[in-house]
């Protein structure tokens, strides 16, 4: 059964979109609130996140602009890392929850992280009315990367700014979400790949806003106050080796910014990763159980 959209009204004329999995274990079990990164909408991990919704409620939502989030033009000129954060804790202050886990996936674990900080903000400091407990770190960094560390592409308007085709547009996703996996898994899985290339076509995904979420990569700045985060808030860095956009030492260095912040270990036993080889788009490795038991057992740990 298809779960229904909600959504919640922001000042500027932002409308953010969100779904709620798991729903009836409200109360029962901690929820988990899965932060998109560039480009994505909560349709493209609906797959992991209805397996996840199996053990506790799942927030999926849209960014401010993306999917079935909309927003004025003003709305778009003024993304940056803080206003993400920002829109974030108003969707969770919204929603009344008092304790939560976070995923952040990509830009959306450094969101994730700018949220984790906005109690120490310079000129704003904004309490967080709630209690994270767990946070996944996925495919993700804490500082700016240099050009020849990263392979983002950027997103140019088409020439005259005349609308693009959908031929048009399918060669710039294709040519975007075959970053997000490695040489070999694009070679055993040639069909799947188009599938999933098909599938993000559909979605509202305005380039526009996507150029504004590349200036937001490029311009953030909160390392100096990731130490602050405090011990009880439990950090679990999941990043592959074989990840084409954001090199695995992004992710290593997480590490030794976040004081409560580890690799989740490679291993054999249950909630363990098999192992390192993966790319960007984590999910499309391994089976779905396999991520849920990852995740469930870090957060039981």
């Amino acid at each position: 059964m298809d779960i229904p959209t909600s959504t919640m009204q922001l000042s500027g004329g932002i409308q953010i979109a969100y779904t709620i999995l798991g729903s009836s274990l409200l109360g029962r079990v901690r929820p988990i609130v899965l932060v998109p990164g560039m480009s994505v909408v909560k349709h493209d991990w609906r797959r992991i996140s209805v397996s996840l919704a199996t053990r506790r409620p799942v927030l999926i939502y849209d960014l401010r602009g993306m999917g079935e989030s909309t927003c004025s033009d003003a709305a778009i000129e003024d993304i940056s890392i803080e206003t993400l954060a920002r829109d974030l804790l108003s969707l969770i202050t919204h929603l009344g929850w008092s304790d939560i886990a976070l995923c952040g996936w990509s830009l959306g674990g450094v969101i994730v992280q700018q949220l984790l900080v906005l109690p120490y903000h310079a000129s704003r400091p904004t309490p967080l009315p709630f209690r994270v407990s767990h946070v996944f770190l996925i495919s993700t960094r804490s500082v700016v990367l240099k050009p020849n560390q990263h392979r983002l592409q950027q997103i140019k308007p088409a020439s005259g700014n005349r609308p693009r085709t959908l031929a048009e547009r399918r060669v710039i996703v294709r040519d975007i979400l075959k970053q997000a996996f490695d040489p070999a898994w694009l070679q055993a899985n040639q069909v799947r790949f188009e599938n999933i290339v098909d599938n993000h076509l559909p979605q509202s995904r305005p380039l526009p806003v996507i150029a504004k979420q590349q200036r937001a990569a490029l311009t953030f700045d909160f390392e100096k106050l990731l130490p602050k985060i405090p011990r009880e808030t439990k950090v679990g860095v999941i990043h592959g080796e074989l990840d084409q956009m954001i090199p695995f030492s992004a992710g290593l260095d997480i590490i030794h910014r976040i004081p409560s912040a580890r690799l989740l270990e490679q291993g054999h036993r249950p909630g363990q990763l098999p192992t390192y080889n993966f790319g960007h788009q984590w999910f499309d490795y391994f089976d779905d159980n396999l991520w849920v038991n990852v995740f469930e057992g870090f957060m039981k740990a």
